[in-house]
């Protein structure tokens, strides 16, 4: 009968483990969030890939003005599938009014971000907003001359090509 726990598990004096007794978790960061520093460094490296996400130290965020209440939830559904199949973290959805959906990324057991968030982030931007019918917002302050300003874009665009295609 042992009357004490061994420091690390041994085979014919062999250590096996080193890490036996110290906390860890499936984001490889000993149960700890990103710092803020890590997480400032983190998101400039991967700024080109996730373009459009706000950060702070505790969480990822991206807003959408969605034009079809249906289409956006086929995209909650899509997000949900690929985070099924690929992070399992699980991330926060908000849509309010049938209008305004926004994306939180973080990690809960971390209570923090890991690598996984930025991972979905990038994973997420991947996707095609226009087959949602979604508007991607800088904030949700004056959303709506955002939305605007890239419907009247869009028309401007369909009207040039419109006109290159008489003039052929």
């Amino acid at each position: 009968m042992l009357l004490f726990k061994p420091k690390y598990s041994a085979f014919f004096s062999e250590i096996i483990t080193k890490k036996q007794f110290k906390k860890c978790c499936r984001y490889n960061q000993d149960g700890k969030p990103l710092t803020p520093i890590q997480v400032k460094a983190l998101y400039e490296t991967m700024k080109p890939m996730i373009e459009g996400w706000k950060v702070t130290d505790l969480r990822l965020f991206k807003y959408f003005y969605t034009e079809d209440y249906l289409s956006g939830i086929q995209f909650i559904k899509d997000v949900s599938k690929i985070d099924a199949l690929s992070t399992k973290n699980c991330p926060s959805v908000h849509l309010v009014g049938g209008e305004l959906l926004t994306l939180e990324l973080f990690s809960p057991s971390l209570n923090g971000l890991s690598q996984v968030d930025f991972d979905l982030a990038m994973r997420i931007n991947q996707m095609n907003f226009n087959e949602y019918f979604l508007i991607p917002l800088e904030s949700l302050e004056n959303y709506k001359k955002e939305v605007q300003a890239h419907k009247l874009k869009k028309q401007a665009e369909q009207i040039q090509q419109e006109l290159a295609q008489t003039q052929k």
